[in-house]
């Protein structure tokens, strides 16, 4: 049987998701648990959503062709009110690009006043808005710093009922969301203001609602998503790695007896049933559970992808704080 090709195409997934990558990993036999299929699939990790706050500088010389201002943070986005820069009420702001689409969100802090956030999505930021944003952030902001990032990966051409199966091995709060023909699109771990959130979604149906085109050589595509707050967000990488050592698919579990195969199969089916087990038996599974990653090939090859592209990512998230260092070992 072939040996299956593992491709990185990191730099074009997100302009031209069927296009070859430059870089390319070692290549990585792939096998169903259930009939032992071999396939190809395309791996890439991103930085998709960042939040910054900071203290919202009161002093800043503003130039308007004519004459210099002192203006604060307030002014300052009044003044450039316009095109691509949008009230939202009285201390808010959505930056749009050409086409109207959302860029960046700003706003004033009303629970900590005198500091401001500044949340967006890098991957559609184009060159031109990324330098003058990264020059706003510097000059506007006081000791910027990360309060959210959101560390995705994608992958391309799983089998959907294959990668549907995928768990993350922690007793915290779990909702699923199911299409009309009863397929998963959307699983979620963790509540969405805690401090760490994880999402497995059908990214390639999730764009086709939105009415974008996907090109036809994708048949699948699918995105695990890591959303970090506050503390966790500084260590991105760490909480990455630590994360995926509990994702995965409990297909790859062996040896297992009849009634520790009947209780895994009433973890997965239920939730819940975490909770009323004790702390004793709840760590046993909790550790056959994990003990699928020792087979699990697909987040083995996330594993080693992101290791790949770590430095990457992490100079991306520093050129936006501009010297402020962020969290990489």
């Amino acid at each position: 049987m072939p040996k299956s090709k593992l491709v990185n195409p990191y730099d074009e997934l997100f302009q031209k998701l069927t296009a070859p990558s430059n870089r390319r990993s070692e290549g990585y036999n792939l096998h169903l648990a259930s009939n032992f299929l071999t396939f190809d699939l395309k791996l890439g990790w991103s930085i998709d959503r960042i939040t910054i706050v900071g203290k919202a500088r009161e002093h800043m010389w503003y130039h308007n062709g004519t004459d210099v201002r002192d203006v604060d943070f307030k002014k300052l986005m009044k003044l450039n009110e316009g095109v691509y820069v949008k009230a939202v009420g009285e201390t808010a702001w959505k930056i749009v690009d050409q086409f109207g689409e959302n860029v960046a969100y700003i706003e004033l802090l009303q629970f900590m006043p005198g500091y401001a956030r500044i949340d967006f999505n890098p991957n559609k930021i184009k060159t031109i808005i990324s330098e003058s944003m990264k020059t706003f952030i510097h000059t506007a902001f006081i000791e910027p710093h990360f309060s959210r990032a959101d560390v995705a990966c994608d992958i391309i051409g799983v089998p959907d009922d294959f990668i549907a199966d995928y768990r993350y091995i922690e007793p915290v709060t779990y909702k699923v969301f199911y299409s009309q023909k009863g397929d998963m699109e959307t699983s979620y771990w963790g509540s969405r203001s805690s401090e760490q959130q994880i999402r497995l979604y059908n990214k390639k149906v999730e764009q086709q609602k939105k009415g974008k085109i996907v090109p036809q050589e994708i048949k699948t595509w699918w995105r695990f998503e890591l959303q970090l707050r506050r503390g966790k967000a500084n260590n991105w990488a760490g909480m990455v790695v630590d994360s995926l050592a509990k994702f995965n698919n409990p297909a790859y579990i062996r040896d297992l007896s009849n009634t520790e195969s009947i209780m895994i199969d009433g973890l997965i089916a239920n939730h819940k049933n975490w909770g009323i087990m004790s702390k004793k038996t709840k760590s046993k599974y909790k550790k056959l559970l994990n003990s699928a990653n020792e087979n699990d090939e697909l987040t083995k090859a996330m594993i080693d992808i992101f290791e790949l592209q770590q430095r990457k990512l992490k100079d991306e998230l520093d050129t936006w704080l501009r010297g402020y260092d962020v969290t990489y070992d």
